[in-house]
């Protein structure tokens, strides 16, 4: 797996986010989410707005997707208050 990265657009504010999973090791994955402004640039790559690890792969791309989705519809302060 090289790594998974989806752009995405909040409905209900309009920012826009990436998210991005890597492999760190050969057992932890690291899912980032990062504010992007209008062209899906990252505006802080040192400073994402969450960081959730996982043991693997398929814990990895389940919240990949599950963040994806949510992030689309929901409010993002939220989501970030429920992982941290």
């Amino acid at each position: 797996m090289a790594g998974l990265f989806k752009k995405i657009r909040n409905r209900p504010t309009g920012q826009r986010y990436v998210i991005s999973t890597i492999r760190k090791s050969a057992d932890l994955f690291e899912t980032a989410v990062f504010a992007a402004n209008l062209l899906y640039i990252p505006r802080s790559l040192k400073h994402p707005e969450l960081i959730i690890h996982s043991d693997n792969l398929k814990d990895a791309c389940r919240t990949h997707e599950g963040l994806a989705q949510r992030l689309s519809v929901e409010i993002p302060a939220r989501i970030f208050q429920n992982y941290t």
